[in-house]
């Protein structure tokens, strides 16, 4: 079996512009490839899990997001990434079946790709991520960019990790496989 690290889009990948459509504004970590790099050569299989519910909204469309994303794989190199897995659900739905903290796109991967969520991370920046990844059975690493809410501080007890930057994230994850 594989195992994988899925990671948050926006304020993990790319910086956080709410209901990003203009692929141009897209703002990455300078080095982020060299560090997606080093997963791979430890046997890593990466994934992108997004909840996008702006289209639900109304605010963009499933379009703008695929050019988003699509430029986000040219500026990190397109064969990083195994898939990228989405969800356009809003948040006041009645029933959400895709949206993080369900475990849904991950357990999407884990069937398409033989993964081993045990031997697998989740990374980012939101509650929802962190539970995402517990819900499915990863470890997970909460990036706490110091929000000083409620749901950032569940998240920093709920994580298996806590950091303050992607590639600190990256660095825990390589040091925990390496253990």
């Amino acid at each position: 079996m594989n195992k994988a690290v899925f990671f948050d889009r926006d304020d993990t990948l790319i910086k956080n512009i709410p209901y990003l459509k203009n692929e141009k504004l897209i703002e990455i970590p300078h080095g982020l490839d060299q560090q997606l790099l080093r997963l791979k050569k430890a046997g890593f299989l990466l994934f992108i899990v997004s909840n996008q519910s702006g289209v639900a909204r109304g605010l963009l469309t499933a379009g703008d997001v695929e050019k988003v994303n699509q430029r986000l794989l040219e500026m990190v190199g397109s064969s990083f990434f195994e898939k990228i897995y989405l969800s356009y659900e809003g948040p006041t739905q009645e029933i959400t079946w895709d949206r993080k903290p369900q475990p849904t796109m991950i357990w999407k991967a884990t069937k398409e790709y033989d993964i081993d969520c045990g031997r697998s991370f989740f990374v980012g920046d939101r509650l929802a991520d962190v539970l995402c990844g517990r819900n499915s059975g990863c470890k997970t690493i909460f990036i706490n960019l110091g929000r000083k809410n409620l749901d950032a501080f569940v998240a920093c007890r709920l994580a298996t990790y806590v950091t303050f930057s992607l590639f600190e994230a990256i660095d825990v994850i390589l040091s925990v496989e390496n253990e």
